[in-house]
């Protein structure tokens, strides 16, 4: 894995855990759970396997699911994008 590559991870991990942080502990203990639980996965996997985050913030807020998402999205968006980190993004709000 190139430099660009594990700074892109990092970014995707920091803002996951950033904005659920932001809701509140107890829920990024929860989708971090689900994430190991059912995908064997932490949330710097969730750059390359976005559609993983993308099912269990479905499963646990429902309809709800797509303020996070939003809230994930805006926050990658401050940081230069690629076509990859444009890819992360498309896969997560579907």
């Amino acid at each position: 894995m190139d430099a660009k590559e594990r700074i892109r991870r990092e970014i995707v991990a920091t803002t996951v855990e950033q904005v659920l942080l932001e809701i509140s502990k107890e829920t990024c203990l929860l989708v971090e759970k689900r994430l190991f639980a059912d995908h064997y996965c932490r949330f710097s996997d969730c750059y390359s396997h976005p559609e993983h985050l993308n099912k269990i913030l479905k499963e646990i807020f429902g309809n709800n699911y797509f303020v996070i998402t939003d809230k994930i999205k805006a926050e990658i968006e401050k940081h230069p994008l690629d076509k990859k980190l444009t890819k992360f993004i498309e896969v997560l709000v579907k």
